[in-house]
């Protein structure tokens, strides 16, 4: 079940990627909407973090191509924001939080321009936004992952871009914590931005996103949640992996999960 986007953000056509001439995506084809929380759900390996390092020119493609606002990624790259997993990062190196959250405004800055007044107050109002203001002069490798995460987010915020991409946000985080960034995302796409997240809890996924992609090495759905998570699509996606599918399935039957709202 595919469902195209009118007048899409994000356009994939035909997108295949390969490691060592093995493929991890194979013919993937997806529009997605604006101003939507989007949730990539599969199991292990199924090529959700290589769909968007894709989308972000990160891994070069074997095959196909994205448009992103209806333009190469080149011509827009200042108005996406990437977050990556948190596992990527060296969170060794010496910054402060507050440093790391200003890096967010390079981008806007140019070549020749250093931060200002005007920079520091973005990062500082970003990281009240994700509750880390008191943490402004600690050291990065100080915090704990769930803090860490936290940083992270108030880095994209303060790029202020039209498209987030996230690469396992919530991965380590406890549950207000997921919660509270959830509910800053919400807000997000009520702005108009659109929030790609790759998420790994299928049952959360069903409150949090609007409009989910299924992923196994190939696009099994794309579409609104109401319409796409079905017991067949599901099985498609995760076959006998998954040990909460009977519980999801009987949500989906009774309908009972609450659709966010944009």
């Amino acid at each position: 079940m595919i469902v195209q986007a009118e007048s899409p953000i994000l356009e994939v056509h035909d997108l295949i990627v390969s490691y060592e001439q093995s493929p991890v995506l194979w013919n993937v084809d997806l529009t997605l909407p604006q101003g939507q929380l989007i949730g990539i759900l599969g199991p292990n390996g199924a090529g959700k973090s290589t769909l968007i390092k894709a989308i972000m020119g990160l891994v070069n493609p074997t095959g196909g191509f994205v448009k992103i606002f209806d333009k190469s990624l080149e011509e827009v790259r200042s108005r996406i924001s990437y977050v990556p997993q948190r596992e990527s990062v060296d969170w060794n190196f010496p910054a402060s939080v507050l440093d790391v959250v200003m890096m967010g405004t390079y981008g806007k800055l140019g070549l020749f321009r250093r931060p200002g007044k005007k920079e520091k107050e973005i990062a500082l109002a970003s990281l009240d936004k994700v509750g880390m203001s008191a943490f402004i002069n600690r050291q990065i490798s100080e915090l704990s992952g769930g803090q860490q995460q936290r940083v992270f987010l108030a880095r994209a915020l303060a790029q202020d871009a039209d498209l987030y991409l996230m690469d396992e946000p919530f991965a380590g985080v406890d549950m207000a914590t997921e919660t509270a960034i959830f509910e800053l995302l919400k807000q997000m796409t009520q702005e108009g931005k659109t929030v790609i997240v790759v998420h790994h809890d299928i049952y959360s996924a069903m409150n949090y996103f609007n409009w989910i992609i299924m992923l196994n090495l190939h696009l099994v759905a794309s579409g609104p949640k109401e319409i796409v998570v079905t017991e067949e699509l599901l099985r498609k996606t995760y076959g006998g992996k998954l040990n909460l599918l009977s519980k999801v399935s009987e949500l989906v039957r009774k309908q009972s999960f609450n659709p966010l709202k944009s």
